[in-house]
């Protein structure tokens, strides 16, 4: 798990996710879609009603193909522990 700041460019520890319920099947969705879908789409984007929040969600192979990934993000990846 890769938990990154897109604004500071900083890898976060601790996190506390709080959506409501319409969120939360909408991540679902991404999700499922994620792992199940032939069109393998690289991620999706949630955001809250007025678009002021966004959580990105992606699936990722540490040793697979990355070079969709920012150089910042490659890099967390890479030393992951």
């Amino acid at each position: 798990m890769v938990l990154f700041d897109g604004i500071t460019k900083n890898e976060l520890y601790d996190v506390i996710l709080l959506l409501k319920e319409s969120e939360v099947v909408q991540l679902i969705g991404y999700l499922n879609d994620l792992l199940l879908s032939d069109t393998k789409r690289e991620h999706y984007h949630l955001s809250n009603d007025n678009y002021s929040k966004e959580i990105t969600v992606a699936l990722y192979d540490k040793d697979g193909e990355l070079n969709h990934f920012a150089e910042e993000i490659k890099k967390a990846i890479l030393s992951e522990e």
